[in-house]
């Protein structure tokens, strides 16, 4: 089934349009900070009472708050960070205090796919988890690539 966005029907029963609006506008403020350059409305987004984890394309995981939170801080001054972000093909699925968006954020030189997971901490949506990842843009909409092609017969 390549190239289709899952079902995910069975797990939407028992769906509620209020928990599935509120992923949707914690993840429209994630990438809201990321594009103004909040660090403190990102700092604000970030789950404080459960585990989270972060992984950047190319980079380790991190699974610790306070260094997921320095690496934003990180991204957020660099003048070479994206300042546009669009998403699209966004799948959201939330049940109980749990929600997840997984979406193609297309950034003026690239595309990514990046799966977001949200919590409930009390009245709000916290994000608990963000992987993003290099991935091909779609066939009808060609970019350039965001990484040069680099030569496979090389391992480093």
């Amino acid at each position: 089934m390549r190239g289709r966005a899952p079902r995910f029907m069975s797990m939407m029963a028992g769906l509620d349009d209020e928990d599935r609006e509120g992923v949707v506008e914690a993840n429209r403020a994630f990438y809201r900070a990321f594009v103004r350059r909040d660090a403190a409305a990102m700092e604000e987004l970030w789950a404080s009472n459960c585990p989270v984890a972060c992984l950047h394309p190319g980079q380790p995981p991190l699974f610790d708050r306070a260094a997921i939170l320095a690496s934003w801080r990180a991204i957020l001054r660099n003048a070479a960070s994206p300042r546009e972000v669009r998403i699209v093909e966004d799948c959201i699925v939330a049940r109980g205090r749990m929600g997840m968006v997984i979406c193609r954020e297309v950034l003026p030189n690239a595309h990514l796919v990046a799966t977001n997971i949200y919590v409930r901490e009390g009245d709000a949506w916290k994000i608990a988890h963000h992987q993003s990842a290099v991935a091909p843009p779609p066939k009808d909409r060609p970019i350039q690539p965001a990484i040069p092609k680099r030569d496979r017969r090389n391992l480093h």
